[in-house]
């Protein structure tokens, strides 16, 4: 795989992880609709630095088992289980559910970052990503540099499109109606994104 198709599919497929909400856009337009714009400056940033830090460390581990194809098979299949287990998520997902009300206070830069390490939707994208990407995309740190700068900057300018548009989005996701529609359109999504990565299989 060259570099220019390498990147092509992984805007792709951040496309698609944008697409389907998880918990860091609806805590982010959740968040603003109660405690206003401003005040996801930190959660955002903290968001940010969580994902540095776990696509670095993802990446580093990934590039140090380059030569241990049983490793990497079975990170790939890992990552492959947790799309499988946000697929399904999302498909019974209950917009009511959302753990964020006034009487949790303002969430700041260390819940920002706590939250990526137990997103499961995170660690699926950031393992299939890096293990698929690395080495198109220049490998070593290059190609995990590559990959943290084009996901990172996409995703801080989507969390604060869904600050300023959230409030509008939030009513249409808790819609009984079109709500549920959404949920099951997103599930879909990662269902296929799923069967494409069955298909291509692990990068070895």
């Amino acid at each position: 795989m060259d570099a220019a198709t390498a990147m092509l599919e992984l805007l792709l497929i951040i496309a698609i992880a944008l697409l389907t909400p998880g918990p860091n856009p609806l805590t982010a337009f959740a968040h603003s609709g109660l405690f206003g714009k401003k005040s996801n400056i930190p959660l955002i940033a903290g968001m940010a630095i969580g994902l540095f830090i776990m696509q670095m460390a993802v990446g580093l581990a990934i590039d140090s088992l380059e030569e241990n194809k049983t490793a990497l098979v079975a990170l790939h299949w890992v990552g492959l289980l947790f799309l499988l287990a946000m697929a399904v998520a999302i498909f019974r997902f209950d917009i009511s559910s959302l753990n964020v009300s006034e009487s949790t206070g303002v969430l700041g830069l260390k819940t920002g970052i706590g939250m990526q390490f137990v997103n499961g939707k995170e660690w699926a994208f950031i393992i299939l990503i890096m293990s698929q990407f690395i080495e198109p995309l220049g490998g070593g740190i290059v190609g995990i540099l590559t990959i943290i700068s084009v996901t990172l900057t996409i995703c801080v300018l989507a969390m604060i499109a869904w600050t300023f548009f959230g409030a509008r989005l939030s009513g249409v996701f808790s819609d009984d109606k079109y709500g549920h529609i959404i949920f099951k359109i997103c599930g879909t999504l990662l269902a296929l994104l799923l069967v494409a990565f069955l298909i291509r299989g692990p990068p070895v």
